[in-house]
């Protein structure tokens, strides 16, 4: 038997979502080549495309679809096709998703009214459904609702996915659209379309005008369809799913006498609401600002027979509540009669028994039921004992005043009731029923859910019950294990402390004998021990002595520093006084340009290079290189260097006849005959400074790093475990291949490492392996200074090789390395042009003219680096042609 034809055809229109749905399911583009061949497009044809569109999948992948659209269109193609050439190439992911959700025939259906759906905008309140639905997750929700509530791109992909997973969801996705007024013709096409290849899915209603000449009521339908289109699917998911009623011939008759009621009911009141009212639009006034939800119909009411349809569709056979309003509004006597008289024999059908309602429709719908909006009670009764009377006061105790209508009623072990209420009274329905929940427990209930909540669950409970009981079992029988256990523990503790107390007068006697051994031995070394005793004790007087002197050593050096300088005894600059030793000039604003001889106050270490001073020539303040200034040693002692020289000087074993005596003084005498001996003799002073600045210091910590000198691997590991993520700047110098080894992997895997500085080491080419390894996973170091490192052109090579796939590195330094030739030059020239490179230092290397020239040329290309050569290499570059354009960005030193 032939398949039927596709809903959706492919052609160029089609070009967009096809490609699209490629995107979305993840297709690789990269094999449209491999792709176009097994949707049979000629290898010439792709070759042409290829070379089109070179080194541009995306662009290839989209002529190729074209070209297979376009040539196609002779005869049908489907998805089914696209499936089967991604089967061809091994994709299956691709392929299967494509024909369980493109190429499934319900699918297909909806996407004919992509174009039309994407020009749709929905209510909030039905994006939030299409959510609570099922139809799409969370996030799309979140997607959905940030496009201005339009179903386009992914989200529409996700519907279609949902749909054709669960075909009943199509009708879903049409009353959710009814919900908006705009998609109401849309959601009626979409669902005539899906009845006319399904029937057997979907019931589609007659009119109103068709009704009335019907013989609807004799099939079971208790209120005339609505003028809107009707839908009834044909699965048990939902209450509408009973297409034929077949109910006791013995109750037909009364369901038809309470239909012809209703009707007569109506028929009479019609002529009498039209003669009361004042005018149409009066009643469409009145009946919108009743029942809101009826808007969208009553505005295409433009007569008074289409406006009682839409009463009529309102009223069922035991809610004619609205038709009630309206007769009260315009005072209809003789109406107000003929419903009081309706009332009575409604009263009296609702004392039927609950067997005569069973699978009968009393509310119909003018779409799907929605599960949000779906109320479902089972109850402990039984039909024969039980009358609608009974469940309409189940709805007041549950409900009290709230519309909630009941639609259907169906018998099994249990009575299990559905019912409809509005979306947008769920919330209070719930919290109505949960506060009522006791008393619906003693009228029979069994479980009650309100849309996808559920208020009570009498099996739920009963399984938790049992669960716990379970569990409460399987504790005691626990304990009662603990408590076996308990005695054998206790058993041994007893025998354990039996042998612990005779194992104990053993040892008292044993170490009775030794002490009186030990004592006969001490009697006879009496003078010995007195003599022991008493050096001990002066040897502890003399350190407590010693601490006591030190402590007020300082704290009397503190108080006389303070004292100088309130009485400006010393001269404020608050940190030492430094010379610049060569001229330089600063290469951006942070930068203090100096000349040689000038004297600068140093304010701050900021790192283990860089120091930020002010010159007392100037009064300019910037940073400085420490390699540019030294301390100058005729310069006044400033209160910091002071308190330094007294804690060295008395702190240590200095080989000074002067600073002997000045210990030899008493507390309060030492800190102010320092100060005032060290002011005075120039000589002493030069002899303090450079005894405390030879002292070593292998680890220095600064604010945003820290400096290893000749660390051992103690003190590199201690480092290690110090590092906190403000320490961004790592300094090694004068260390060992090993230790580097050792250290690189550490810091190098530290995100917080953001430079890293070797310098006066020599790296092995093992070292240098090591680095690349590391460097070629680094996505967070910033600046790699590799200073008299006694590295060549082999392991210069090997670092840019790494740097050029690198995209986070913005300082390379290669300084004072002489073994760097121009053999580097061309690889570190592309490296200059293919990276974020903004810093590089070549000073001190033997790069040639011809190599530096090289270099300078990639400058033109990298707008933005800098770059660091030696003073004998000015003359050259300034005779470099381009050399005016570069010169800002080239530096001398």
């Amino acid at each position: 038997m032939a398949s039927k034809p596709s809903h959706f055809p492919l052609d160029i229109s089609k070009l967009k979502f096809v490609l699209q749905v490629l995107r979305h399911y993840k297709f690789p583009e990269a094999r449209w080549f491999e792709f176009g061949l097994n949707l049979g497009l000629p290898y010439h044809t792709l070759k042409a495309i290829e070379s089109a569109n070179k080194g541009d999948p995306s662009n290839c992948l989209m002529e190729c679809l074209a070209k297979w659209l376009t040539e196609g269109s002779d005869h049908t193609l489907v998805w089914q096709t696209l499936a089967n050439a991604l089967r061809g190439m091994n994709a299956l992911a691709v392929s299967n998703n494509i024909r369980k959700t493109m190429a499934d025939p319900v699918s297909e259906i909806l996407q004919c009214y992509i174009g039309r759906l994407a020009q749709v905008v929905l209510t909030e309140e039905s994006v939030d459904l299409l959510h609570t639905e099922g139809l799409i997750s969370k996030d799309t929700l979140t997607e959905v609702k940030s496009c201005g509530c339009s179903l386009v791109g992914d989200p529409m992909l996700l519907i279609l996915s949902a749909v054709a997973e669960d075909h009943s969801k199509l009708c879903t996705l049409t009353s959710i659209l009814m919900k908006s007024k705009e998609a109401v013709s849309l959601a009626s096409d979409i669902i005539m379309e899906y009845g006319k290849s399904y029937p057997s899915a979907v019931t589609v209603m007659p009119s109103c005008q068709q009704a009335s000449t019907s013989t609807s009521s004799r099939s079971g339908q208790l209120q005339d369809s609505s003028s809107e289109t009707q839908v009834t699917t044909n699965t048990d998911a939902t209450p509408q799913g009973v297409l034929e009623v077949r109910v006791n011939p013995g109750f037909q008759k009364k369901f038809d006498k309470i239909c012809d009621l209703r009707g007569t009911l109506l028929d009479d009141i019609a002529p009498l609401i039209k003669k009361s009212i004042p005018s149409l639009n009066h009643l469409k006034t009145y009946l919108r600002r009743c029942r809101p939800e009826l808007k969208p119909r009553l505005k295409k009411a433009n007569r008074f027979k289409v406006v009682m349809e839409v009463i009529e569709d309102e009223c069922s056979i035991t809610n004619v509540a609205l038709l009630e309003t309206i007769v009260n509004k315009y005072s209809i006597q003789d109406a107000g009669d003929m419903i009081l008289a309706y009332q009575t024999h409604l009263d009296e059908f609702c004392e039927n028994k609950l067997t005569m309602f069973c699978d009968r429709e009393l509310k119909k719908l003018s779409s799907s039921l929605l599960t949000c909006e779906t109320i479902k009670f089972v109850l402990d009764w039984k039909p024969s004992e039980r009358s609608l009377s009974d469940i309409r006061a189940l709805l007041r105790v549950a409900f009290q005043d709230n519309q909630v209508e009941v639609v259907v009623i169906k018998e099994g072990n249990s009575i299990i009731v559905t019912c409809y209420a509005p979306h947008y009274l769920m919330e209070s329905l719930l919290v109505t029923a949960r506060d009522n929940v006791d008393m619906l427990k003693e009228m029979g209930l069994i479980s009650l859910t309100i849309g996808y909540y559920t208020v009570y669950d009498e099996h739920a409970i009963d399984e938790e019950v049992k669960s716990l009981m379970k569990k409460l079992e399987m504790v005691e029988s626990e304990r009662d294990d603990l408590l076996e256990e308990n005695a054998k523990l206790k058993g041994t503790i007893d025998t354990l402390e039996s042998e612990k107390e005779e194992s104990k007068k053993k040892m008292t006697k044993a170490m009775q004998m030794e002490i009186d051994h030990l004592r006969s031995s001490l009697q006879s070394k009496t003078g010995v021990e007195k003599t022991l005793i008493e050096r001990e004790k002066e040897i502890e007087q003399l350190q407590e002595k010693i601490s006591l002197m030190n402590i007020q050593q300082l704290k009397e050096t503190l108080i006389t520093l303070r004292k100088d300088q309130s009485t400006q005894y010393m001269d404020p600059p608050k940190g030492p006084v430094y010379v610049a030793i060569r001229d330089w000039e600063a290469r951006n604003s942070t930068q203090l340009s100096i000349k040689k001889g000038e004297k600068l106050q140093i304010k701050e270490e900021r790192t283990s290079e860089w120091w930020l001073a002010r010159s007392l020539d100037t009064d300019q303040e910037g940073i400085v290189n420490i390699i540019d200034i030294k301390k100058d040693e005729e310069s006044e002692l400033s209160t910091l260097e002071s308190l330094e020289l007294f804690h060295y000087a008395m702190t240590e074993n200095v080989d000074i006849p002067k600073i002997k005596e000045i210990k030899m003084r008493s507390n309060v005498e030492r800190a102010s005959l320092f100060l005032s001996i060290i002011k005075q003799d120039s000589v002493l002073l030069d002899q303090l400074r450079k005894k405390e600045h030879g002292k070593p210091k292998a680890i220095r910590w600064y604010d945003d790093g820290v400096q290893l000198t000749s660390p051992s691997l103690i003190q590199c590991q201690e480092v290690v475990s110090l590092l906190t993520s403000k320490h961004h700047s790592i300094r090694i110098m004068k260390s060992s291949p090993d230790i580097v080894c050792d250290l690189l992997p550490v810091l190098l895997e530290n995100e917080n490492v953001k430079s890293l500085t070797i310098r006066d080491t020599q790296l092995t080419q093992d070292c240098i392996s090591s680095l690349c390894n590391l460097l070629a996973n680094d996505k967070s170091l910033e600046g790699l200074y590799l200073c008299n490192c006694s590295i060549a052109d082999k392991a210069v090579t090997d670092v840019i090789t790494v740097l050029l796939q690198n995209n986070t590195l913005k300082g390379l330094s290669f300084q004072r390395n002489s073994l760097v030739t121009s053999a580097i030059s061309l690889n570190l020239s592309e490296l200059i042009k293919n990276s974020t490179l903004e810093v590089l230092d070549l000073a001190g290397t033997s790069i040639s003219s011809d190599g530096i020239v090289l270099i300078l040329q990639s400058l033109l290309v990298n707008k933005k680096m800098k770059l660091y050569l030696h003073t004998d290499d000015k003359d050259m570059c300034t005779e470099y042609r381009d050399y005016n354009i570069i010169k800002d960005r080239v530096f001398f030193y």
